[in-house]
């Protein structure tokens, strides 16, 4: 009887524990860019001390969900939401501080560029479509950045991380939802968050998988009947029925057709719903903070009704404990052993000199061990050159060396590939590009391309080759043949205003043109190059004058250093060019009246030697590109020598064009054989890809024409489309008068080739 008595008192006593000991689990609806909802209504829960047991989460849920499961702090979440990294990464563009500058600096600017493979059973070129409209490289980069320490924390069970957590994903081939409770955290989340279409879809113990939302966007069942938590908070952001807007993206379109409704039949006696439809497309990340804010409030707003079912609190101190404990498990980022898959062993020994990773290889080296921010670095780098295509890599951690081993599944890239590009223009500068590309990618990598551009006013044809060695640092050899012409005999540039200084001419540059150089960093080429050929002017003496033209053949060596770090090939924004050469010219020139056969002619050497230096750079005041400060700072200087003509000396001169109109135009006061140039371009964000850029210039020169200072200037709006920048130009030449005013509308990539003179 006493033993009975004891037992019921023992039981009164813990009671109030039982009562309150509640455990709390917290499902997260998927919604893309709506999904940084979640965040806010974390702060909101974390705030009012309401404990968080067990998570579970669907595409964009499954990300956040997986973050805070893995111990990152409220603030750490909201930093990344906001960092810009997010719009980034679903662009689907590497960015382009990862390029490796030599690689591109030859390629001309397309808008479109598509790859001809192979077919599996013919060897009939095709087209080759992309599997996804998204490049994830960078995704699954920063997912195995952000989940790879969890998942070793964890040894990859999803019930070992700060708080037991699961997602969701589609088998897409028995069309079903899969809860994913163990393995690699980061490839279960990059399943989960793997829109149709979108992005490509990803394998996990040999089942090919996509989205969680296409068959269950809110699965607070499969939480529920894993965790069995007594309370339910649920978060949704996005629509409880099908209804879409008329203005609804072709995403959110295929996602509503192949999405089944979402169930939100949660237990009414011990659950809360937390919901808004967030008035955000899918893949817009822009509105961060409005969309995290809105979350927080909602919450707030139902934090007294989540009290009157959790009586149970948690402390600032008891969170803080709770990651500290966890995190403090985290290995250090080292990498290990690199193992590559899908291509052959030449090609697995280049990809490791240029991801420059595995012990046995550093420690030749003398090096320490790689951290997983430089491989992700190098990582993303070699895939921006173009030659391979990467699926989702595999971070495996080995205890006993204490480091991450790597797994790439690695596509070497069609061989051949078509560029398709251009400029649409108000004025006579329009261009037709197209360009045929062969690269074969080993140890001594070879590309071959074939460019024409076709314009009234300027056209090129170039055939070029190029062979590679990649070493510590890429050795590279050039060899290309090269045709310019420019004509600027006839046609309307833009003129608002009577025009009074530029003329009439017409160039043909025909040179080969040999190089060898080497990228001693990414960004930085050094280079020699010798350039052979001949340049030919046609011009009027005077306006009377029958028209003369002068053949100048040379030969042409110069040294080149140069740095690129520009994040656009047209109206920049970020990242400076420099450039500092040194040239010598050799040549002889032969003057003639074309109309007239048995005209004098005059053949005469000319040589000159020359050096330039240029600089232009952008620094951001405001973050986000929302206000940034360029200028630019050239300084040429050469002993060009007087030609039989002045027009012949000028057309061989050095050129200051820092403006897209001031390239298309021939105008002699900015032709010089020394000259100093310096100018000033503040661009101002107006929204998303609209920018409003102010340019001007000053040239200080030998006299010309009785003066020394020369000016330039430019308004620009402008567009940047996935295609290429749409521009609206108003450009203004010198200062002491009303003339010279010009208004252009261009679309595209407006071209010009290599000169052979250099300057």
């Amino acid at each position: 009887m006493k033993r009975f008595f004891a037992i019921i008192i023992t039981f009164l006593m813990l009671f109030p524990t039982f009562v309150t000991a509640q455990s709390v689990g917290v499902v997260m609806s998927g919604g893309g860019a709506k999904g940084l909802y979640h965040i806010g209504v974390l702060r909101a829960l974390e705030e009012n001390g309401i404990p968080i047991d067990y998570i579970s989460g669907t595409s964009m849920g499954s990300i956040i969900g997986g973050l805070y499961a893995s111990g990152y702090t409220i603030e750490e979440m909201e930093e990344i939401a906001l960092s810009g990294d997010l719009e980034r990464w679903v662009s689907g563009r590497i960015d382009p501080k990862h390029n490796y500058y030599y690689i591109n600096k030859e390629r001309l600017s397309s808008m479109i560029r598509v790859p001809i493979g192979s077919g599996m059973d013919s060897h009939r070129r095709r087209v080759e479509l992309p599997g996804a409209v998204m490049n994830t490289a960078e995704i699954d980069i920063a997912l195995n950045d952000y989940f790879a320490p969890a998942t070793a924390a964890s040894k990859g069970n999803f019930d070992s991380l700060m708080i037991p957590y699961t997602c969701i994903a589609t088998d897409i081939y028995n069309h079903r939802a899969v809860e994913l409770r163990s393995g690699d955290l980061a490839r279960a989340i990059r399943a989960s968050m793997a829109i149709p279409v979108a992005f490509p879809p990803i394998t996990i113990d040999s089942v090919l998988m996509c989205d969680g939302g296409c068959y269950d966007n809110f699965p607070w069942r499969s939480l529920d009947k894993t965790f069995h938590p007594d309370i339910l908070i649920g978060v949704s952001c996005t629509r409880t029925d099908s209804k879409l807007p008329n203005d609804a993206t072709v995403v959110e379109q295929l996602m509503s057709l192949i999405t089944m409704p979402s169930d939100f039949d949660m237990p009414k006696d011990r659950s809360v719903l937390i919901k808004r439809l967030v008035d955000v497309s899918m893949l817009d990340f822009s509105s961060a903070a409005d969309v995290m804010a809105q979350g927080y409030n909602d919450a707030l707003a139902v934090i007294p009704e989540i009290k009157a079912l959790v009586s149970r609190k948690m402390s600032d101190e008891e969170y803080a404990k709770r990651r500290r404990e966890f995190r403090s498990r985290f290995p250090e980022g080292k990498m290990g052993v690199l193992t590559v898959k899908g291509i052959n062993e030449d090609q697995q020994e280049v990809i490791s000199r240029m991801m420059n990773i595995g012990s046995e290889r550093r420690s030749r080296a003398g090096e320490e061990a790689m951290l997983m921010d430089d491989f992700g670095d190098n990582y993303l780098s070699m895939l921006v050159n173009g030659s391979m295509r990467g699926d989702f890599p595999t971070f495996t951690f080995n205890e006993e060396e204490q480091e991450y081993d790597v797994t790439l599944p690695l596509r070497v890239r069609p061989r051949f590939d078509i560029a398709i590009g251009g400029n649409i223009s108000s004025t006579a500068f329009n261009q037709a590009y197209i360009g045929l590309n062969y690269l074969k990618f080993g140890k001594l990598s070879q590309s071959v391309s074939l460019d024409i551009l076709l314009g009234p006013v300027y056209s090129l044809a170039r055939l070029k080759g190029r062979t590679t060695l990649i070493y510590d640092a890429p050795l590279y050899f050039d060899y290309a043949y090269n045709f310019n012409i420019r004509n600027t005999l006839s046609g309307n540039f833009g003129n608002l205003t009577e025009v009074d200084n530029s003329e009439q001419i017409r160039m043909m540059e025909n040179f080969i043109s040999l190089a060898a150089g080497t990228a001693f960093e990414r960004k930085s080429v050094a280079e020699l190059r010798l350039n052979i050929g001949l340049d030919s002017y046609r011009y009027a003496v005077d306006e009377k004058s029958e028209r003369l033209y002068t053949n100048f053949h040379y030969i042409a060596p110069a040294i080149i250093i140069e740095r690129s770090s520009l994040n656009k090939d047209l109206f920049p924004t970020k990242g400076l060019h420099f450039v500092a050469s040194a040239i010598y010219v050799y040549g002889r020139d032969r003057n003639k009246n074309i109309e007239v056969v048995s005209a004098a002619k005059s053949d005469m050497i000319r040589k000159w030697w020359g050096t330039k230096f240029q600089l232009e750079h952008y620094i951001p005041i405001i973050p986000r590109e929302t206000f940034t400060l360029g200028y630019d700072f050239e300084c040429v200087f050469t002993t060009h020598p007087q030609f039989d003509t002045h027009e012949a000396t000028m057309l061989s001169s050095p050129l200051y064009a820092p403006l897209l109109h001031s390239r298309m135009i021939y105008m002699p006061e900015f032709r010089a054989r020394r000259y100093v140039g310096f100018g000033l371009m503040p661009t101002v964000r107006i929204y998303k890809n609209l920018y409003a850029r102010l340019s001007v210039h000053a040239m200080a020169r030998d006299r010309f024409e009785g003066k020394v200072m020369h000016y330039m200037s430019d308004l620009s709006f402008i567009y940047h489309t996935p295609i290429g920048p749409v521009s609206l130009a108003l450009t203004k030449y010198n200062m002491h008068n009303n003339k010279n005013f010009y208004l252009t509308f261009n679309f595209g990539y407006a071209i010009f080739g290599r000169k052979g003179l250099y300057y």
